[in-house]
């Protein structure tokens, strides 16, 4: 079963590199406003507004991605000293912590995101930029998120492993 789930790894996989795509379109941006500002004291209007967009894409759907390769950040060395029995049991438990909460923040950011969204929140500035493409990303970040932590449970439930040997 946990085999089968190995499409949504690589979809994940996929929305990181898809979210350093967004380095790139920001680099894009980035160099023509500095060398426009410095060479012909003028800017690119909305770029500033359009960097934080590609920012929050690049890090919140970034997130999953780098759940299904374990590349977030944890401190394990007090847990690799207890028994694999229970290892095990605390893997479960703080990947089933670890799901309540995002799924929790996923929910209030979708929530957030709708309401956005149907408001037509944007910013007040020289160019009006919408917010609410940015929170949606925010919202999909953490829905994709809790996604890839919910089959990393089930994978350490039926398996003990949260990726499948061969996989990312």
């Amino acid at each position: 079963m946990p085999r089968r789930l190995a499409w949504i790894d690589r979809l994940h996989l996929w929305l990181g590199s898809l979210s350093g795509l967004a380095t790139l379109l920001m680099i894009v941006l980035i160099v023509p406003d500095i060398l426009g500002r410095r060479f012909f004291n003028t800017t690119i209007p909305g770029a500033s507004e359009a960097n934080v967009l590609l920012l929050v894409i690049l890090v919140y759907l970034g997130l999953a991605g780098a759940q299904a390769r374990k590349a977030h950040f944890r401190v394990s060395f007090l847990v690799e000293k207890l028994p694999a029995g229970l290892q095990r049991f605390l893997k479960i438990l703080t990947t089933a912590l670890s799901l309540v909460f995002i799924a929790l923040v996923a929910w209030l950011t979708c929530r957030s995101a709708w309401m956005s969204t149907v408001q037509g929140e944007s910013s007040f500035g020289i160019v009006r930029f919408p917010i609410w493409p940015s929170r949606i990303a925010v919202g999909l970040g953490f829905v994709l998120l809790a996604l890839q932590l919910a089959v990393d449970l089930l994978r350490l439930i039926l398996d003990g492993e949260t990726v499948p040997e061969g996989d990312p």
